[in-house]
């Protein structure tokens, strides 16, 4: 996290006590295989849906600190779509109302 990006975030203090066992047992569960690419190899533990639904419904692994970095560019999409939804109300709400035109008036 060499960028910052994460600089103040709370997540880890959000994650369940269990939180170690629970990752083991999803990694075990599904052989360390990404659900985003499907390769073996997974380190890490991803929440499907995002938030702080930590039910193993919700968790799947995911390749996080090895290539190909699955982690990475699912947030980073993610932050997209939020960042693309975000500018969409912005500009929603600066959009002046239509003007009738004077000759149907």
């Amino acid at each position: 996290m060499a960028s910052g990006q994460w600089e103040g975030h709370d997540r880890a203090k959000r994650l369940p006590a269990s939180w170690h066992a629970q990752r083991q047992r999803i990694l075990r569960n599904y052989g360390r295989i990404c659900h985003v690419c499907g390769g073996a190899g997974a380190d890490g533990v991803d929440h499907v849906r995002p938030g702080d639904d930590h039910s193993d419904a919700n968790l799947r692994p995911i390749h996080h600190n090895v290539a190909p970095f699955c982690h990475r560019a699912k947030s980073s999409a993610e932050g997209g779509v939020a960042a693309g939804r975000a500018r969409k109300q912005i500009v929603a709400a600066r959009k002046r109302p239509e003007e009738r035109h004077p000759g149907l008036a």
